[in-house]
């Protein structure tokens, strides 16, 4: 990060124009047609080599080069990572940008201890893991690059309260957008690990990010399953592709979702893929129903697609009615499956306990707490998948008390939430839970469901309470 050498505007400079420098506005960017940003810059990120120093030419009168002195390390230790942090968040409220030599390495670092706390940046399941992927990769693709800095100049900025810092990821995110548009039109690297990496980092900045429009990040997870598909499936056989698949599989299951569109992923092929384990932190038989679980999982939004069409419906209509049986039918299997599941699964991973909320939680009391956050995210899985199970018996008239089963269910969600909730990764843990609970919620819960996404979309903006109403 450095000090820029020009005094015109941010536009004037990008443009390679000479500047004017008319106050309030030059008059170049008036004439181009765009409104003139200002003279305030304050800083710009020097995307450089990881590890490595710049140099810079002195003037041309026969002055020697001067070494960058800028320190380029990795980070290891967890005291310098709370060091770098402390020392963000010190400055937060003064911070200039001017006169800071953060580089993106150590940016980087703090980064993935951030996303990583309270839980361990090693974890198997959770979306955490493959940022620790970043450092290593960071200088190996423009595109990639300039969507690592977006992301992370949102963070540090968020993190410090420093607008600068916002600014310059809103506009670095322009310029990855533009690189991606490119990158694209390119047969090979389109196709690159580096591309689907910077393409599922765009699409969590829009979920981090974007407070303005809620279905972007909806466009952006559709060319990321678009990618993936693309791909095919024989491009997840590295560690590295492999949890970049499983990191995006979420998103993808996801706007199946709200597209009304039939998740691709709900095949054996891709089962095939997802069920291959790279590494050992999970043991063999828990990685094992981990991947059963989630192969039912990618059949969810047909199931909510075909719930919502039925109950909204003529009941007396033949064709509903037909169309109803089928559903049910379904429904029973998966209800079967599930259980299945469940039984083996709660006598392989330690089940929830209960505790007094850390919060005075009024509604919730007691509240769960699990052993790690991987079976945290499977179990709260499980009861959003049994909600919506059971909506469906109920709605298919199917004998049984499904109503009260909907409010069991329901209320298991409720009861994780405190314990999901934790860290800046925690809200895209319950994205879908509360959804789930948000539809089939009394207005008590739902009054609670409203406290938690306003508390939740401080930092993930996609989860504003009004993104929730229907």
């Amino acid at each position: 990060m450095g000090v820029p050498r020009s005094s015109g505007c941010m536009l004037c400079v990008q443009r390679r124009v000479k500047c004017d420098e008319r106050l309030p506005g030059c008059v170049k960017c008036e004439t181009y047609g765009r409104p003139c940003p200002g003279y305030d810059r304050g800083f710009k990120f020097v995307a450089g080599k990881p590890y490595r120093s710049r140099r810079h030419l002195g003037p041309k009168s026969g002055q020697q080069r001067v070494e960058d002195k800028t320190h380029v390390a990795g980070i290891n230790s967890g005291r310098a990572n709370q060091a770098i942090q402390q020392s963000l968040i010190q400055r937060g409220t003064s911070w200039s940008l001017k006169s800071t030599d953060l580089n993106m390495m150590q940016s980087l670092d703090t980064l993935i201890v951030d996303v990583s706390q309270p839980f361990p940046a090693s974890s198997t399941y959770t979306t955490s893991r493959w940022f620790t992927y970043l450092p290593a990769i960071y200088g190996r693709n423009r595109t990639l690059d300039s969507s690592i800095r977006c992301f992370v100049a949102h963070h540090i900025g968020m993190m410090t309260g420093n607008q600068q810092a916002i600014m310059y990821s809103r506009s670095t995110y322009v310029e990855a957008l533009n690189r991606l548009q490119r990158s694209l039109c390119n047969p090979t690297e389109s196709l690159s690990s580096e591309i689907l990496c910077a393409v599922l980092l765009q699409c969590l900045y829009e979920l981090f990010a974007n407070a303005h429009d809620s279905n972007s990040w909806i466009k952006h997870a559709k060319g990321l399953s678009q990618l993936v598909s693309a791909r095919g499936c024989g491009r997840y056989q590295t560690v590295f592709d492999h949890t970049l698949l499983k990191a995006s599989r979420g998103l993808i299951v996801m706007q199946s979702l709200f597209t009304k569109e039939k998740c691709f992923l709900a095949s054996d092929d891709w089962y095939s893929v997802m069920r291959q384990q790279f590494d050992s932190a999970l043991p063999a038989d828990l990685h094992a129903q981990v991947e059963e679980l989630f192969a039912l999982y990618t059949t969810i939004p047909c199931f909510i697609h075909q719930f919502f069409d039925i109950r909204q419906a003529d009941p007396e209509d033949l064709d509903i009615q037909l169309k109803a049986f089928d559903l049910l039918t379904d429904a029973l299997s998966m209800q079967n499956k599930l259980m299945v599941w469940y039984d083996r699964f709660s006598r392989t991973a330690p089940p929830p306990t209960e505790a007094l909320s850390s919060m005075g939680d009024v509604l919730f009391p007691t509240v769960y707490s699990f052993s790690d956050v991987d079976t945290a995210t499977i179990f709260t899985a499980y009861y959003s998948y049994m909600v919506i199970i059971h909506a469906i018996l109920g709605v298919c008239h199917f004998p049984g008390e499904h109503a009260a089963m909907v409010v069991y269910f329901r209320d298991q969600i409720c009861k994780s939430v405190e314990f999901n909730a934790q860290g800046i990764l925690g809200p895209s843990r319950l994205g879908f839970p509360l959804l789930v609970v948000n539809e089939f919620a009394d207005p008590a819960t739902k009054v609670w469901v409203q406290g938690w996404l306003q508390r939740l979309s401080t930092n993930y903006k996609v989860m504003l309470p009004r993104n929730y109403e229907r």
